[in-house]
Protein backbone atom coordinates (compact mmCIF):
# COMPACT_ATOMS: atom_id res chain seq x y z
CA UNK A 1 0.00 0.00 0.00
CA UNK A 2 1.36 3.42 -1.01
CA UNK A 3 2.08 5.58 2.01
CA UNK A 4 0.52 8.74 0.35
CA UNK A 5 -3.04 7.05 0.21
CA UNK A 6 -2.86 6.67 4.33
CA UNK A 7 -2.36 10.69 4.26
CA UNK A 8 -4.74 10.98 2.09
CA UNK A 9 -7.79 9.04 4.38
CA UNK A 10 -6.23 10.87 6.84
CA UNK A 11 -6.87 14.18 5.21
CA UNK A 12 -10.45 12.57 4.09
CA UNK A 13 -11.28 11.67 7.72
CA UNK A 14 -10.16 15.11 9.03
CA UNK A 15 -12.31 16.74 6.40
CA UNK A 16 -15.25 14.67 6.92
CA UNK A 17 -15.09 15.72 10.97
CA UNK A 18 -14.58 19.22 10.02
CA UNK A 19 -17.09 19.53 7.66
CA UNK A 20 -19.86 17.63 10.00
CA UNK A 21 -19.10 19.77 13.27
CA UNK A 22 -21.08 22.70 12.03
CA UNK A 23 -24.15 21.09 9.71
CA UNK A 24 -24.67 18.57 12.99
CA UNK A 25 -25.96 20.63 15.63
CA UNK A 26 -28.60 21.11 12.93
CA UNK A 27 -29.90 17.96 12.55
CA UNK A 28 -30.04 17.66 16.32
CA UNK A 29 -31.85 20.37 17.08
CA UNK A 30 -34.14 20.45 14.25
CA UNK A 31 -37.55 18.38 15.26
CA UNK A 32 -38.21 16.46 12.05
CA UNK A 33 -34.70 15.37 12.07
CA UNK A 34 -34.18 13.87 15.38
CA UNK A 35 -33.09 10.78 16.18
CA UNK A 36 -37.13 9.42 16.97
CA UNK A 37 -37.90 10.32 13.34
CA UNK A 38 -34.29 9.68 11.36
CA UNK A 39 -32.49 6.86 12.67
CA UNK A 40 -28.54 7.88 13.60
CA UNK A 41 -27.79 5.21 10.97
CA UNK A 42 -29.28 7.41 8.51
CA UNK A 43 -28.65 10.57 9.58
CA UNK A 44 -24.84 10.27 10.69
CA UNK A 45 -23.93 9.12 6.84
CA UNK A 46 -26.42 12.31 5.68
CA UNK A 47 -24.15 14.62 7.63
CA UNK A 48 -21.08 13.62 6.66
CA UNK A 49 -21.84 13.79 3.37
CA UNK A 50 -23.24 16.81 2.99
CA UNK A 51 -20.12 18.75 5.15
CA UNK A 52 -17.82 17.13 2.38
CA UNK A 53 -20.01 19.06 -0.36
CA UNK A 54 -20.20 21.84 1.50
CA UNK A 55 -16.12 21.62 2.62
CA UNK A 56 -15.72 25.09 0.91
CA UNK A 57 -11.30 24.54 1.26
CA UNK A 58 -9.14 21.45 -0.89
CA UNK A 59 -8.65 18.22 1.49
CA UNK A 60 -5.33 18.18 1.75
CA UNK A 61 -5.55 21.88 2.96
CA UNK A 62 -5.91 21.17 6.50
CA UNK A 63 -3.90 21.61 9.36
CA UNK A 64 -2.98 17.98 10.63
CA UNK A 65 0.54 18.85 11.83
CA UNK A 66 -0.57 20.74 14.38
CA UNK A 67 -2.89 19.50 16.55
CA UNK A 68 -3.90 22.41 18.77
CA UNK A 69 -4.72 24.16 15.32
CA UNK A 70 -6.91 21.21 14.22
CA UNK A 71 -8.53 21.27 17.71
CA UNK A 72 -9.15 25.15 17.47
CA UNK A 73 -10.84 25.20 13.90
CA UNK A 74 -12.92 22.25 15.49
CA UNK A 75 -13.79 24.48 18.46
CA UNK A 76 -15.32 26.94 16.18
CA UNK A 77 -17.19 25.30 14.22
CA UNK A 78 -18.62 23.48 17.13
CA UNK A 79 -19.82 26.79 17.87
CA UNK A 80 -20.38 28.22 15.17
CA UNK A 81 -22.53 25.23 13.84
CA UNK A 82 -24.50 25.59 17.73
CA UNK A 83 -25.59 29.45 16.06
CA UNK A 84 -26.80 27.73 12.80
CA UNK A 85 -28.72 24.81 14.57
CA UNK A 86 -30.79 27.27 17.13
CA UNK A 87 -31.27 29.91 14.08
CA UNK A 88 -32.98 26.95 11.82
CA UNK A 89 -34.25 25.61 15.23
CA UNK A 90 -36.16 28.69 16.44
CA UNK A 91 -39.36 29.30 14.37
CA UNK A 92 -40.01 25.29 15.10
CA UNK A 93 -39.66 26.62 18.75
CA UNK A 94 -41.96 29.50 18.45
CA UNK A 95 -44.82 27.46 17.04
CA UNK A 96 -44.10 24.91 19.52
CA UNK A 97 -44.65 27.55 22.28
CA UNK A 98 -47.67 28.84 21.06
CA UNK A 99 -49.20 25.63 20.91
CA UNK A 100 -48.42 24.96 24.93
CA UNK A 101 -49.37 28.61 25.82
CA UNK A 102 -52.46 28.03 24.09
CA UNK A 103 -53.24 24.96 25.76
CA UNK A 104 -51.82 25.91 29.05
CA UNK A 105 -54.39 28.68 29.19
CA UNK A 106 -57.62 26.43 28.38
CA UNK A 107 -56.59 23.82 30.92
CA UNK A 108 -55.46 21.22 28.56
CA UNK A 109 -52.14 20.20 29.78
CA UNK A 110 -53.70 17.95 31.98
CA UNK A 111 -53.52 15.74 29.04
CA UNK A 112 -50.38 15.97 27.91
CA UNK A 113 -48.29 13.24 25.61
CA UNK A 114 -45.62 12.18 24.17
CA UNK A 115 -44.18 14.56 21.30
CA UNK A 116 -42.64 11.73 18.93
CA UNK A 117 -40.93 14.37 17.20
CA UNK A 118 -38.91 16.11 20.08
CA UNK A 119 -39.38 13.02 21.94
CA UNK A 120 -40.48 15.52 25.14
CA UNK A 121 -43.77 15.67 26.98
CA UNK A 122 -46.02 18.20 25.20
CA UNK A 123 -49.57 18.78 24.89
CA UNK A 124 -51.53 18.03 21.68
CA UNK A 125 -51.58 21.47 20.13
CA UNK A 126 -48.05 21.87 20.75
CA UNK A 127 -47.43 18.47 18.94
CA UNK A 128 -49.67 19.67 15.97
CA UNK A 129 -48.13 22.46 15.66
CA UNK A 130 -44.78 21.32 15.69
CA UNK A 131 -45.84 18.63 12.95
CA UNK A 132 -47.59 22.05 10.89
CA UNK A 133 -44.44 23.61 10.96
CA UNK A 134 -41.96 20.65 10.30
CA UNK A 135 -44.71 19.97 7.07
CA UNK A 136 -44.30 23.41 5.69
CA UNK A 137 -40.81 23.73 5.66
CA UNK A 138 -40.35 20.71 4.07
CA UNK A 139 -43.08 21.43 1.05
CA UNK A 140 -41.88 25.12 0.98
CA UNK A 141 -38.47 24.47 0.76
CA UNK A 142 -36.99 24.79 3.63
CA UNK A 143 -34.42 21.93 3.24
CA UNK A 144 -32.61 24.16 -0.01
CA UNK A 145 -32.79 27.49 2.32
CA UNK A 146 -30.94 25.75 4.86
CA UNK A 147 -28.71 24.15 2.38
CA UNK A 148 -28.10 27.76 1.28
CA UNK A 149 -27.47 28.76 5.04
CA UNK A 150 -24.64 26.65 5.75
CA UNK A 151 -23.12 28.14 2.12
CA UNK A 152 -23.49 31.56 3.50
CA UNK A 153 -21.98 30.42 6.43
CA UNK A 154 -18.64 29.66 4.84
CA UNK A 155 -18.57 32.65 3.10
CA UNK A 156 -19.05 34.78 6.54
CA UNK A 157 -16.74 32.61 8.47
CA UNK A 158 -14.01 30.76 7.36
CA UNK A 159 -12.98 27.85 8.81
CA UNK A 160 -9.42 28.70 8.92
CA UNK A 161 -9.74 32.00 9.95
CA UNK A 162 -11.02 33.45 13.21
CA UNK A 163 -14.46 34.35 13.50
CA UNK A 164 -16.10 36.18 16.28
CA UNK A 165 -20.41 35.72 16.29
CA UNK A 166 -21.45 38.83 18.42
CA UNK A 167 -23.43 38.00 21.49
CA UNK A 168 -25.51 40.34 21.62
CA UNK A 169 -28.30 38.68 19.01
CA UNK A 170 -27.60 35.17 21.12
CA UNK A 171 -28.38 36.74 24.66
CA UNK A 172 -31.63 37.89 22.72
CA UNK A 173 -32.51 34.81 21.46
CA UNK A 174 -35.15 34.33 24.40
CA UNK A 175 -36.64 37.44 24.14
CA UNK A 176 -37.52 37.01 20.63
CA UNK A 177 -38.75 33.68 21.28
CA UNK A 178 -41.14 34.49 23.58
CA UNK A 179 -42.49 38.09 21.91
CA UNK A 180 -43.05 36.48 18.87
CA UNK A 181 -44.76 33.29 20.78
CA UNK A 182 -46.74 35.72 22.52
CA UNK A 183 -47.20 37.91 19.27
CA UNK A 184 -48.32 35.04 17.07
CA UNK A 185 -50.66 33.38 20.14
CA UNK A 186 -51.99 36.73 21.27
CA UNK A 187 -55.45 36.30 19.49
CA UNK A 188 -56.87 33.59 21.21
CA UNK A 189 -55.37 34.70 24.70
CA UNK A 190 -57.44 37.08 24.68
CA UNK A 191 -60.42 35.35 24.05
CA UNK A 192 -59.64 33.37 26.92
CA UNK A 193 -58.63 35.96 28.93
CA UNK A 194 -62.49 37.34 27.82
CA UNK A 195 -63.86 34.33 28.67
CA UNK A 196 -62.12 33.70 32.00
CA UNK A 197 -63.60 36.90 33.62
CA UNK A 198 -67.18 36.20 32.08
CA UNK A 199 -66.84 32.73 34.14
CA UNK A 200 -65.74 34.51 36.77
CA UNK A 201 -69.12 36.97 36.67
CA UNK A 202 -70.97 34.23 35.84
CA UNK A 203 -69.55 31.96 39.04
CA UNK A 204 -70.09 35.12 41.35
CA UNK A 205 -73.79 35.92 40.52
CA UNK A 206 -74.67 32.00 40.43
CA UNK A 207 -72.37 30.00 42.51
CA UNK A 208 -74.75 27.05 42.42
CA UNK A 209 -73.35 26.38 38.89
CA UNK A 210 -69.66 25.03 39.09
CA UNK A 211 -67.79 27.70 36.80
CA UNK A 212 -64.51 25.09 36.63
CA UNK A 213 -66.75 22.31 35.21
CA UNK A 214 -67.35 24.16 32.48
CA UNK A 215 -64.17 25.73 31.81
CA UNK A 216 -62.68 23.81 29.74
CA UNK A 217 -65.01 22.95 27.14
CA UNK A 218 -66.25 26.65 26.87
CA UNK A 219 -62.19 27.86 26.46
CA UNK A 220 -61.84 25.26 24.00
CA UNK A 221 -64.60 25.86 22.14
CA UNK A 222 -63.73 29.79 21.86
CA UNK A 223 -59.95 28.74 21.20
CA UNK A 224 -60.59 26.19 18.49
CA UNK A 225 -62.79 29.01 16.82
CA UNK A 226 -60.30 31.44 17.26
CA UNK A 227 -57.93 29.05 15.48
CA UNK A 228 -60.11 28.20 12.83
CA UNK A 229 -60.47 32.27 11.96
CA UNK A 230 -57.24 33.49 11.86
CA UNK A 231 -55.01 30.14 11.28
CA UNK A 232 -54.81 29.66 7.76
CA UNK A 233 -54.06 33.41 6.98
CA UNK A 234 -51.68 33.87 9.59
CA UNK A 235 -49.36 31.37 10.92
CA UNK A 236 -48.00 30.03 7.42
CA UNK A 237 -46.96 33.28 6.77
CA UNK A 238 -45.61 34.06 10.28
CA UNK A 239 -43.76 30.98 10.05
CA UNK A 240 -42.23 31.42 6.82
CA UNK A 241 -40.94 34.99 7.48
CA UNK A 242 -39.33 33.34 10.86
CA UNK A 243 -37.24 31.22 8.84
CA UNK A 244 -33.50 32.20 8.76
CA UNK A 245 -32.59 33.43 4.67
CA UNK A 246 -29.27 33.13 4.12
CA UNK A 247 -29.01 37.05 3.91
CA UNK A 248 -29.49 37.22 7.53
CA UNK A 249 -26.77 35.09 9.09
CA UNK A 250 -24.34 38.18 8.59
CA UNK A 251 -26.50 39.20 12.05
CA UNK A 252 -25.23 35.93 13.59
CA UNK A 253 -21.99 35.54 12.17
CA UNK A 254 -19.22 38.31 11.90
CA UNK A 255 -16.14 37.42 10.38
CA UNK A 256 -13.06 39.11 11.71
CA UNK A 257 -10.77 40.11 8.84
CA UNK A 258 -8.66 42.15 11.14
CA UNK A 259 -7.64 38.13 12.12
CA UNK A 260 -4.86 36.40 11.42
CA UNK A 261 -5.46 32.86 9.89
CA UNK A 262 -5.69 29.60 12.31
CA UNK A 263 -3.22 27.94 10.15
Amino acid sequence: MNISSIFDIQHGMAAMVLGSVRITPAFFLLPFLSSSVVSTTIRMPVIMLIGLSLWPHPINALPLEQTADFFKILAQEAFIGLILGVTFALPFWIMHAIGSIIDNQRGATISSTLDPMTGVDTSELANIFNLFAGALFLFGGGLTLMMEGFTRSYQLCDPFLTCSPPVAPVLGLLSYLATKMMILASPVLAALLLSEILLGLLSRFAPQMNAFSISLTIKSLIAFFILLLYFSPVLPDAFRALWPGADRLNIWLLKDVTSSPIS
